[in-house]
């Protein structure tokens, strides 16, 4: 009797386990279902900036008479705008933009913003949430140039035409500019950035001609296809950052929102001419050119696609991993294992980043929902060589389809450019859901 009665609570006590593991993992899989939806409910945090540029030249007088002293200096000063291309380190593959200043003198002053400090306090910590404080500073141009000319990267100089009283203020307003109280300022790689606070500059100079010219000139790309020309050259990290980044850079844009670019914003100076006639740029200077000499990666003159490239390369990975399934079960589970453990831990960066950082191109992120941290399961599952019950991949597969479908039928809804992503890993995850059915079918 007793026998039969410890049998009869071991069963129970059994299935009392199963259901509440079941239970943790459906409030889990709704834990993660749910956190998304409140992602994307977030409204951009109001972050102070600690100096607005756009704010402070909306109070300086670019047509203020001179006196004939300050008439007489303008005269012989020049104002060039300085584009480097792109080096060697991620943070300098879209090239980098500088006023230079050549004063009668014949000193030559460079001011350039997006100059960060990595010993500044809580850089790391400020950086993972999105609050990059960066510089402008001020500092000798000639070894500056030569520096990027050392480095082999481009290098091109146009000489800037404006009127004598706003050639006045804005150099004045750049001297205001590398005083400390107006030095920092709180950087977006897109809205924010060494390039964006030239272009404010120069429009506001040309008495703000330069933006109705620029946003009446509509282009045929997105930020996320105009980024794309300078970082495919590495696959594996457009990949990831393409991740990472919602629908909200999936607007088409005009010159005035592609010049985040350097190349861009040097290629609108040269183009942009005032009402009048006058062209803004005298004269372009190239000091040197390094596209015939192979040093590294040349930026694409037009937009182009690589999806087809990660389809192929997905669809490769997925049909080995389903022919090793077959011949070495358990070198496809290592394999499997490996990769959802890299993109748990990625979908763990985006779940954080949407929900507590302040990098809003992270925001709206439909990826989260089959890129998630529930993909630990079924990676240390493959990983031990266990039975695997939970329908995580499964799961992850429907709203992949899901999405292709819905981006075919409803383009207007489903904006967020996310192909590349889906056709990576829609047939890796495919064949990782077959390899559970099997499995669990030969465990019953």
């Amino acid at each position: 009797m007793n026998k039969v009665k410890n049998q009869l609570v071991g069963r129970v006590g059994t299935l009392w386990y199963i259901c509440r593991v079941k239970r943790i993992i459906l409030c889990l899989i709704l834990l993660v279902l749910l956190v998304p939806l409140m992602a994307l409910s977030i409204h951009p945090r109001e972050i102070e900036q600690p100096f607005d540029s756009v704010e402070e030249l909306s109070g300086v007088d670019f047509s203020k008479e001179l006196a004939p002293n300050q008439e007489a200096w303008i005269d012989q000063t020049t104002i060039h705008l300085l584009t480097i291309g792109p080096g060697d380190p991620l943070y300098a593959w879209f090239g980098h933009s500088a006023l230079v200043i050549t004063q009668p003198s014949g000193s030559k002053v460079m001011y350039d913003w997006g100059i960060f400090d990595p010993d500044q306090p809580h850089f790391y910590l400020n950086f993972a949430l999105g609050r990059m404080y960066y510089y402008v500073v001020a500092s000798e141009a000639t070894w500056r140039i030569q520096e990027a000319i050392d480095e082999v990267r481009d290098v091109k100089l146009i000489e800037l035409s404006f009127p004598k009283e706003a050639k006045f203020a804005l150099i004045s307003f750049l001297q205001k500019n590398i005083q400390s109280e107006y030095s920092t300022y709180l950087y977006h790689f897109y809205y924010d950035n060494c390039s964006t606070r030239i272009r404010d500059i120069i429009n506001a100079a040309t008495g703000g001609a330069f933006q109705s010219w620029a946003e009446n000139s509509p282009t045929d790309t997105t930020l996320r296809d105009s980024a794309m020309q300078n970082m495919i050259h590495n696959p594996l990290i457009f990949w990831a950052l393409d991740f990472l980044q919602g629908k909200t850079i999936d607007e088409r844009l005009n010159r005035y929102d592609e010049m985040y670019l350097p190349e861009a914003l040097h290629q609108s100076v040269l183009d942009f001419t005032y009402p009048d006639g006058t062209k803004l740029a005298i004269t372009e200077e190239i000091l040197q050119d390094t596209k015939d000499l192979g040093i590294r990666f040349t930026v694409p003159e037009n937009p182009v696609s690589y999806d087809w490239a990660y389809g192929l390369s997905g669809l490769a990975i997925g049909v080995l991993l389903l022919a090793l399934g077959r011949k070495h079960p358990k070198f496809k589970g290592l394999l499997l294992a490996l990769i959802l453990f890299v993109m748990a831990v990625l979908g763990s960066l985006l779940l954080f980043m949407m929900s507590f950082s302040d990098m809003d191109m992270t925001y709206y992120n439909l990826n989260i929902l089959f890129v998630h941290p529930l993909l630990f399961i079924p990676a240390f599952t493959f990983l031990f060589h266990k039975k695997e019950t939970s329908k995580v991949l499964s799961f992850s597969v429907l709203v992949m389809v899901t999405l292709l479908v819905g981006r075919l039928i409803l383009p207007a809804i489903f904006v967020q450019d996310n192909l590349r992503i889906i056709l990576l890993l829609l047939p890796i995850f495919y064949s990782g859901s077959t390899f559970q059915s099997r499995r669990n079918s030969v465990g019953r």
